[in-house]
Order: structure tokens, then sequence, then C-alpha cells
């Protein structure tokens, strides 16, 4: 039984951006959680617009306005961290890593603008 050939080297120099593209897109990636965290939080105020009244639906709903607020950060949150180990991860790995943060920021403006729609749902 032969043994299998060893992977080719791959070339430093390409290798060395791509740690870099991927550190600079983790720290974007964390500008945008922290702005998306910080307009969740700034949505948590909405319910103030709301008066008395027979509201039907989610028309002001403290409880889906709650909902979203702490869905968001929570997305923010753990988009970041997923990204951040899985940086780590792949750089122990020598595998490509600028993907995990650029798949965690789309990830954080395509839920942030579902939960911007729901928070916009709740209001009179």
């Amino acid at each position: 039984m032969t043994s299998p050939s060893p992977a080719p080297r791959r070339n430093r120099v390409l290798v060395a951006v791509d740690i870099a593209v991927g550190i600079l897109l983790l720290v974007f990636c964390v500008l945008v959680s922290l702005v998306v965290i910080t307009q969740a939080l700034a949505y948590g105020g909405l319910h103030a617009q709301c008066g008395t009244g027979p509201f039907e639906g989610i028309t002001c709903n403290a409880v889906v306005l709650s909902i979203v607020v702490y869905g968001l950060m929570a997305v923010a949150v753990l988009t970041a961290f997923i990204a951040f180990g899985m940086v780590i991860v792949n750089i122990i790995r020598k595998r490509l890593v600028f993907y995990w943060p650029l798949a965690a920021i789309v990830v954080t403006v395509a839920l942030f603008y579902v939960g911007s729609w729901l928070a916009g749902l709740t209001l009179p």
C-alpha cells in the first residue's frame, strides 16, 4: 500500500493576504455588531409611542418588540463570536480565513433588516 502524496505548499503571500483580510473583516464585523446592538437598544424606546386603546395584531405589542430587540442583540453577539472562533480555527487548520467574517457580516446585516421590519410593524 502506498502513502498519499503530501499536499502542495501554499503561497506564503496569499496566506498572509488571506489572514490580513480576515482580520480586517473581523474588525469590521465587530463594528457592525456594535452598531446593530446600539440600534436594537434604541428600538426598545419605540413602545413609548403607543397610547392606550385597543390594538390588533402586533401593533404596539411590547412582547414582540422585546423579542426583536433581544434577538437582534443575540444575533450580533453570536455572529461576531462565531466568526472570531472560526478565524482562529481556520488559521490553525491552515484553511481559508476570510469567508467566516464575511458571512457573519452578511447574516448580521440581513437579520438586522428583518428585525427592523418587524420592529416597524409594532408601531401604531
